[in-house]
């Protein structure tokens, strides 16, 4: 199965150039319990969806059953009603689990994302 990158790149190198950063920033901010870092890139309906309350929640359950982000790795894309999924394998800092952390990304020349899921 082939990755799709959509206008983010024609190969996967060039869409995680563009792509890394952002993901990079929206998981910073969830280590570090900043609401407004956490949302900077997302789309409104999205930014909507999550209140300081939530975020905040989460965030503080995320540190206490997970611990922060220690490395993550990219796996593959998934092409799902217009958006761009990008999925890593990921490993927090307190739990000897692996997770998968997928966030979508819209499928425009400026990328903003769409859903962050850490399951």
């Amino acid at each position: 199965m082939e990755n799709y990158f959509g206008k983010l790149g024609t190969s996967q190198e060039e869409a995680l150039t563009r792509v890394t950063p952002i993901v990079d920033s929206i998981l910073k901010a969830q280590d570090e319990g900043d609401y407004e870092g956490f949302c900077a890139s997302f789309e409104a309906a999205l930014k909507n969806n999550i209140t300081k309350d939530d975020f905040l929640r989460n965030q503080q359950n995320i540190v206490k059953t997970m611990g922060t982000l220690a490395k993550k790795e990219f796996l593959t894309t998934i092409h799902r009603d217009g958006q761009i999924g990008f999925i890593y394998k990921a490993r927090f800092s307190v739990s000897e689990n692996d997770f998968i952390i997928t966030i979508t990304f819209n499928d425009e020349d400026k990328p903003k994302a769409c859903g962050i899921w850490i399951s």
